[in-house]
């Protein structure tokens, strides 16, 4: 499913993804909003795959080679057909931090959810349609990427 048959929420997900990056830059970081087309589910692997257009891709593979993620923060939101969250890699030594708006289904969360419940961890796999790189994260705490937002 792309982002465009997630109707509001997704843009909402959008939305706030400017917003954190903005309050990044506010404070004197580097910061990214990414605008993933899709994001796929790699069941098996505990990872997502979030696909970006060339040039995106090419500017957070830029920002983050050579740099190591100190921590990621997930920021999540409700949904009817898919779960939403915010995914913030950060590295505060050089203040730099990509946002990275993930979903995943319904239908996929459960499984993927017991697949990082396993590994131990959420990969994030940013790539190019072209496949030619790629840039990964880790969410270490998968539990903290599945819980249910705050009412």
């Amino acid at each position: 499913m792309s982002r465009a048959d997630l109707g509001e929420r997704w843009q909402r997900v959008f939305d706030d993804t400017e917003a954190t990056a903005a309050e990044y830059r506010d404070r004197g970081w580097e910061a990214l909003a990414l605008h993933p087309g899709d994001v796929n589910p790699i069941v098996d692997e505990a990872r997502l795959h979030v696909l970006l257009p060339g040039s995106e891709f090419d500017e957070a593979n830029d920002l983050l080679s050579g740099a190591t993620i100190e921590s990621v923060r997930v920021y999540a939101a409700p949904g009817e057909t898919a779960i939403y969250r915010l995914v913030v890699a950060e590295n505060a030594t050089d203040e730099i931090a990509v946002c990275v708006p993930t979903f995943v289904l319904d239908s996929d969360g459960e499984a993927l959810e017991a697949a990082a419940a396993d590994a131990g961890r959420v990969t994030i796999r940013l790539r190019p349609l072209d496949d030619r790189d790629r840039v990964e994260f880790a969410v270490d705490d998968p539990e903290i990427f599945f819980r249910d937002p705050p009412e």
